[in-house]
């Protein structure tokens, strides 16, 4: 007797825990700030590694919605879910990544380790990717990487 009631707070916590968790829907409808041209936007960045054949890929869409994959090159996908951006969050992401494609225009240093981040949208037929080599922090390569660092923070956040 003493052990059920004891179990009832704990059992009644985990209900809680799990509506709360699964009762929080992910978006159906890309942001407002999303034109209907850039409705399959789709913003990726990582790293991959040449030597090991390993690709760490996070993939942002228009909804806000974060996937990470970790695998092969060759069988890359969008990957398992990961979280939600706010609509504040990824409408400032989208716009300073199209910024910085603007401004760079064209960034290409293979080597066999490689970070990344490609603009994608299949809607416009617009495909625009910048690749730099991480251990080497050049002028070209500057905007890229300080966007890189500002799309980590939104998966590594709390």
């Amino acid at each position: 007797m003493f052990a059920a009631t004891r179990l009832v707070p704990v059992v009644i916590s985990a209900i809680i825990v799990i509506a709360v968790g699964c009762g929080t829907p992910r978006p159906t409808e890309p942001y407002a700030c999303v034109a209907a041209n850039q409705a399959e936007l789709m913003i990726r960045w990582g790293t991959q590694n040449d030597s090991t054949n390993m690709l760490e890929q996070y993939s942002m869409n228009t909804k806000g919605e974060v996937f990470r994959y970790v695998g092969a090159p060759a069988t890359r996908s969008d990957g398992e879910f990961l979280l939600v951006v706010d609509g504040p969050t990824y409408c400032a992401s989208a716009k300073t990544t199209m910024s910085a494609f603007l401004k760079i225009q064209a960034l290409n240093t293979g080597a066999r380790k490689q970070r990344f981040i490609d603009y994608r949208n299949t809607r416009t037929d617009v495909y625009l990717r910048a690749v730099w080599n991480p251990d080497l922090q050049t002028f070209q390569s500057r905007d890229m990487r300080e966007l890189y660092d500002e799309l980590m923070l939104l998966v590594t956040q709390d």
